[in-house]
């Protein structure tokens, strides 16, 4: 796992972050979504106590939407790059989601687990021993030394 605290933020470097906690869980979402946000096909998240994030520069732009599991999640991104940094989910207030491509350091995040397998891209490889949802993760088992930030 990478060193705490750590960093990261958008491309052009408008906006800067830093959080000082280790994350519950890092996993990757197949959903459509996601791949329309990265453009890519999938987006690589970990959840973090919110009270650990810190902006240490600028203040993001955001956008609100309807999720496919019925939660409204607002993305926070740089207006010059697009740079997607991490989103706030209403099914766990007390947690932010870190798009693991915004961190200074993603090669230090280990990812075991991949939701929305249900809209999985054919070509796209699960490793042996990921943990697999078809549609949103259970992540109960990840919060248990904070369940009071699971939500839900």
């Amino acid at each position: 796992m990478f060193e705490l605290p750590a960093t990261g933020g958008c491309r052009c470097g408008r906006f800067r972050f830093s959080f000082d906690s280790k994350p519950f869980v890092a996993y990757t979402c197949h959903c459509r979504e996601c791949r329309k946000l990265t453009g890519s096909a999938f987006l690589t998240c970990m959840h973090i106590p919110a009270e650990s994030l810190t902006l240490l520069k600028g203040d993001p732009a955001c956008d609100l939407r309807q999720t496919d599991s019925g939660n409204s999640l607002i993305t926070y991104f740089c207006d010059r790059c697009g740079g997607n940094m991490y989103a706030k989910n209403s099914a766990r207030p007390f947690v932010v989601t870190l798009h693991v491509g915004s961190l200074d350091k993603p090669e230090k995040v280990e990812v075991n687990a991949h939701i929305w397998l249900k809209q999985k891209l054919s070509w796209v490889e699960i490793p042996d021993g990921h943990r697999r949802f078809d549609e949103s993760g259970d992540w109960l088992e990840d919060y248990k030394d904070d369940p009071s930030k699971y939500g839900e």
